[in-house]
């Protein structure tokens, strides 16, 4: 006989399954206490040898605690631990979507803007958890999820190392081989640098369509991953930027000390690459795509304290949103839009919620920015006596009549706007198309071409004045 179906875990009502593994269940649930949908993923404790269990329930509070302690829009939320009736439970936020691994099954290389617009996702989510002592360790496609809106989120931290944790797993192989650093196989300390390495392998597989290190067995692949140095990026897939090659290599050296010191670096290293082919290939539209890391920014990982950003105090009085001009909102918007994307709309929101005082509102949000170059470019275009205008308000059609030529600010303008949209590469995008635009008007259409959603294509052509 089949088991009875499970109906409820704890004060949870279960609604069906997402899916099942070795370790356990991961349910479709309800929280009726406040009325939330989760996803819950369980264990239940007597599958397992009395050896495995002591070890297996420290990995699953293990997550628990690493991902509670991470509230970042990259990474999916946790929201509560339990343990009854022999099963232990972890609520977490129900992403609605699937897994990068399901993109990469065809073993082909995913376009190109794509894949560096969720790997920069990736690195934003990484730099937060190490700068909140979280290392995640198993870095792979399978536990990054891409939502609905094709936002990625991070999950399953069970084997995080966590900075505060008495919890060690030094000496001991945890991990996916094909993914894992040299020095995870070798059994040795990890830090964000091991992180590194896995979400590079996870580049390289976008990239190319296939992993870097593949064996017939796993002894083999760790074997690769030790000593071997892959194919060049470019030589498996000719149409990417040669100059990524480099960023590549450096990214998977054997030695963690020759590798990127932090996602800020490599992000930089990046935009340095692509900035390189995209100048001296101005007619090649696939190859100039770049991340918003300006290219003189060096190799810096700390971060400057937000609360020293901010003049006014932070009050969290649940302000309205109505209280803020929609102008300012939607200045603030587009600067953030263009440091991390389209999830900038909900970050204001939240964030503008809470204050009415624009510097307390600025030091919000100058967290959610991942490198450091960014930050301050936000903050500064924020400061008194600096701040500079969100947006021409000069509409499409009065620049087409009066056949005025298209200035810098008009330019930057319109790459604000398409920020909101697009995220960091509205900027190369917007100064790619100038050139090629008669008019702001013309300039506009362009930009509405370039963005690939048509509701938010209607929407930009709404904000420009094109409709």
């Amino acid at each position: 006989m089949e088991p009875l179906p499970v109906t409820s875990i704890g004060k949870y009502r279960i609604d069906g399954r997402l899916g099942a593994g070795a370790m356990g269940v991961v349910y479709r649930a309800f929280d009726p206490h406040i009325e939330r949908r989760v996803a819950l993923k369980t264990i239940r404790r007597e599958l397992f040898e009395d050896g495995e269990r002591a070890s297996l329930m420290a990995r699953f509070r293990n997550e628990a605690q690493a991902a509670g302690r991470l509230a970042h829009p990259n990474i999916v939320s946790v929201y509560d631990y339990g343990e009854t009736d022999g099963t232990a439970y972890i609520a977490m936020e129900l992403v609605e979507g699937r897994g990068l691994s399901g993109l990469l099954e065809a073993g082909r290389p995913l376009d190109l803007p794509a894949a560096l617009g969720w790997f920069e996702q990736l690195l934003a989510a990484l730099g937060f958890a190490h700068e909140h002592g979280v290392v995640h360790r198993d870095i792979k496609p399978a536990n990054l999820l891409l939502n609905a809106h094709g936002q990625l989120k991070v999950t399953d931290f069970g084997i995080a190392h966590i900075e505060s944790s008495s919890m060690t797993m030094v000496g001991s192989i945890v991990g996916t081989p094909s993914y894992m650093s040299p020095e995870q196989i070798a059994g040795e300390p990890v830090d964000g640098r091991s992180d590194l390495f896995s979400a590079a392998v996870v580049l390289y597989q976008m990239l190319t369509g296939h992993r870097p290190f593949v064996g017939a067995s796993q002894a083999a692949v760790m074997q690769q991953v030790l000593r071997d140095t892959p194919r060049a990026p470019s030589a498996c897939n000719p149409a990417l930027p040669a100059a990524l090659d480099g960023v590549m290599f450096r990214a998977l050296s054997k030695d963690r000390a020759a590798r990127f010191p932090c996602t800020a670096a490599l992000r930089q290293a990046l935009f340095r690459a692509v900035h390189k082919t995209g100048t001296s290939h101005q007619s090649d539209d696939d190859r100039t795509v770049l991340i918003a890391v300006a290219p003189e920014a060096s190799e810096t990982c700390n971060a400057p304290d937000p609360a020293a950003l901010a003049s006014g105090s932070l009050r969290g009085n649940g302000a309205p949103l109505a209280a803020w001009p929609a102008a300012a909102l939607a200045n603030v918007e587009a600067r953030l839009a263009a440091q991390v994307g389209p999830v900038a709309r909900l970050l204001v929101a939240r964030c503008a919620a809470r204050t009415e005082n624009l510097p307390a509102l600025v030091a919000l949000l100058v967290p959610h920015i991942p490198s450091d170059k960014g930050r301050r470019q936000f903050t500064e275009a924020f400061a008194e006596g600096t701040r500079a205008p969100a947006a021409n308000h000069t509409t499409s059609a009065d620049v087409s009549r009066s056949g005025q030529q298209l200035t810098a600010e008009q330019v930057q303008s319109a790459a604000l706007k398409l920020a909101v949209y697009l995220g960091p590469i509205a900027h190369i995008v917007a100064k790619r198309e100038a050139p090629r635009a008669a008019s702001l008007r013309g300039l506009h259409e362009r930009l509405a071409d370039a963005i690939p959603d048509e509701h938010d294509r209607v929407r930009f052509r709404r904000d420009v004045g094109l409709q």
